[in-house]
């Protein structure tokens, strides 16, 4: 799961674009196949939009909880007789949508800096703890988690362990890190920057 988010004209609602071709790339993006190489790679596009991965979400909520400029309204719960639960503040990056690429920068600056105090302070990323799973087949080899819906439990191992990992950038997009939920924030921000007239919009 993901966000996608967008500069979109704020008349017609479609996507904004940049005055030239970039490869700000997140969990989805526009890709050339090489049929001799048997390789995708990304393509540069001009669209003002960038996917983002779902796994980041907590370190934006965190960054952004109790500031009035990123609250917005939703709907609790659903309940079963079809009527809805009271309407409450939420927190997040969604607080940019509806916001002009103006309106953001500076949002976008004050997200980074509180992740960073947090988690970079006095200029050294900090390392957490993270709890892993790994599964694998009968013949030792490692499953995705995907490989598993389906199987049945004798048919697989399951392996769960502790490990701590650096809160910077890391080269596995997928892993939840602060570095990593940082460099979108900067690609947003270059896109604002780019285009401040443009709307924010997403989901």
């Amino acid at each position: 799961m993901s966000y996608d988010i967008s500069l979109v004209d704020r008349v017609t609602g479609e996507v904004v674009q940049l005055p030239f071709k970039h490869l700000m790339i997140g969990g989805t993006f526009a890709a050339d196949y090489d049929p001799v190489e048997d390789r995708f790679t990304p393509k540069p596009i001009s669209d003002a939009k960038l996917n983002i991965t779902y796994n980041y979400s907590h370190y934006y909520y965190d960054a952004t909880d109790g500031d009035p400029r990123f609250a917005h309204d939703e709907v609790s719960e659903y309940q079963t007789d079809g009527t809805q639960g009271p309407m409450q503040s939420e927190y997040g990056i969604r607080g940019i949508y509806g916001k002009s690429g103006a309106e953001s920068i500076q949002m976008l600056k004050d997200m980074i800096e509180r992740i960073e105090a947090k988690y970079k302070p006095d200029g050294k990323w900090i390392e957490t703890a993270r709890h892993r799973v790994k599964y694998f087949d009968n013949h030792d080899r490692e499953l995705n988690i995907v490989d598993i819906i389906g199987r049945p439990e004798d048919s697989y191992t399951k392996s769960e362990y502790d490990e701590t990992i650096s809160e910077g950038p890391n080269t596995n997009y997928w892993e939840e890190t602060a570095g990593n939920a940082i460099r979108p924030l900067w690609q947003l921000m270059t896109m604002a920057q780019l285009r401040p007239d443009g709307v924010w919009s997403g989901d």
